[in-house]
């Protein structure tokens, strides 16, 4: 009986242990000065990570890329990651330093160990030291309880450093000696405890100007940089984009078919994916991703995605400014109205909800202010629009479109002869690039 009391005492301390810990990773600190990542999105990076190590079950990010710049990228993945030393990658943002570095973990000696993710971007300094080296109950208001690092839990793994031109000068110093001599000190104590991890960081940043201005130690580059890789903006390589949208039409029918509980698949046009192609992307591959997540929202099980569908969603991207400039400072390339001929292919089922029934759809062009352009100038152009759609849409006798719009058929004369005026154009002439005349009855 008293093995039985011990067993059920076991088991209760063994509960609220289980318990404890759980209530440790997932739990927001109270502190008002103290803010806690959500260590569920690590933690679920890293058993992703891990089971793509193990089983090779989802497809891996490089499959099908078949560029020059893809192929030498994997054999300086292959390179790097057979060596026991730290790793800095460069490379605009968006270019897919993640998946480099997670790659290299596949690869390399540790690959069966932890792979942990940080992203140090906008993330206040003590918010990444108390993350990567932890700290004890009562180190400062609100540390209620014990809070492991990134470091401790990475022991004999890698851990990812992304951004990290982007960690304070205080936390650089400390990270010097974790780095070289693999020893750690939590928040609130005085021991120091050895922690073998192998350090991948990623920058888009100019780390050798940083150092010229004292904002990047240059000692701590030297640790980080024992090996480099570059990675290259998307424009350079736009013979990977269809294989970088079937990666994710795929990943977004997996993440589908997980919430639904069903399986899910997409597929998309030729002419679509030849104007997907044309694009210069620059938010790189990450603009691409999420372009092609944005695609797959409009459609249902078994529809595909159109050529008309890719026009109408890149429009609206270039329409609020969605995509900037990349930090290399190329022209980006505009995805305008007579670029592909949104005014006249936008498909009426995408408009149709928020149209009702004798509503007169108007063509995007009226919601794009061209640079250069004055005001005067675009009233002008969106009355043309405006009177073009109602011809169209009541057989294009002037009374009847005078009517539609609820004017006088001198009052919509005068209305044309302004716009004309404004736009130094033929008002009669569909477009500027060269549409048949069209006459009015």
């Amino acid at each position: 009986m008293e093995d039985g009391l011990l067993s059920d005492k076991s088991c209760m301390k063994s509960r609220e242990s289980s318990h404890a810990q759980e209530s440790r990773e997932h739990t927001v600190s109270p502190g008002p000065r103290r803010r806690k990542i959500d260590r569920r999105t690590l933690q679920s990076q890293t058993q992703t990570a891990n089971t793509e190590n193990i089983s090779f079950k989802k497809p891996a990010f490089f499959t099908d890329q078949t560029s020059r710049y893809t192929q030498t990228l994997l054999a300086e993945i292959n390179r790097v990651a057979r060596r026991p030393f730290n790793i800095l990658i460069t490379g605009e943002t968006g270019t897919g330093k993640t998946h480099a570095a997670r790659e290299i973990h596949r690869l390399s000696a540790r690959s069966n160990k932890p792979f942990l993710e940080l992203n140090c971007a906008n993330l206040p300094e003590h918010l990444v030291e108390s993350e990567l080296f932890g700290y004890s109950k009562g180190a400062f208001t609100g540390a209620d309880h014990h809070h492991t690092g990134l470091f401790e839990e990475a022991d004999g793994g890698i851990l990812f450093l992304d951004e990290i031109g982007d960690v304070s000068l205080a936390v650089q110093s400390k990270l010097l000696r974790a780095i070289d001599e693999k020893q750690i000190k939590q928040l609130g104590t005085n021991r120091y405890r050895y922690c073998d991890v192998e350090i991948i960081a990623a920058t888009s940043r100019n780390l050798a100007k940083m150092i010229d201005a004292g904002q990047f130690r240059e000692d701590l580059y030297c640790r980080l940089a024992v090996l480099t890789i570059g990675t290259e903006p998307l424009r350079s390589h736009l013979e990977d984009i269809p294989a970088l949208v079937g990666f994710y039409l795929r990943e977004a029918a997996g993440m589908m078919s997980a919430s639904e509980l069903h399986s899910t698949a997409y597929s998309i046009d030729e002419r679509a994916l030849k104007l997907l192609c044309e694009y210069d992307y620059p938010g790189n591959i990450r603009a691409l991703r999420n372009l092609i997540y944005e695609l797959t929202s409009y459609i249902n099980e078994g529809e595909a995605i159109t050529e008309e569908l890719v026009q109408f969603t890149l429009a609206k991207l270039n329409n609020r400014n969605e995509f900037t400039a990349t930090n290399s400072g190329s022209s980006r390339r505009e995805i305008g109205v007579d670029d592909v001929g949104i005014v006249r292919t936008v498909p009426e089922s995408l408009l149709a909800p928020i149209a009702a029934p004798g509503d007169i759809i108007l063509p995007l062009e009226v919601c794009v202010l061209r640079e250069g352009e004055t005001f005067k100038q675009w009233t002008a152009r969106a009355k043309r629009c405006s009177i073009e759609a109602a011809r169209r849409s009541t057989g294009g006798r002037m009374e009847d479109v005078a009517r539609r719009l609820g004017l006088t058929r001198g009052s919509l004369k005068s209305h044309l002869r302004r716009a004309k005026r404004a736009l130094n154009e033929d008002i009669c002439e569909g477009n500027s690039s060269g549409a048949s005349r069209r006459k009015w009855t």
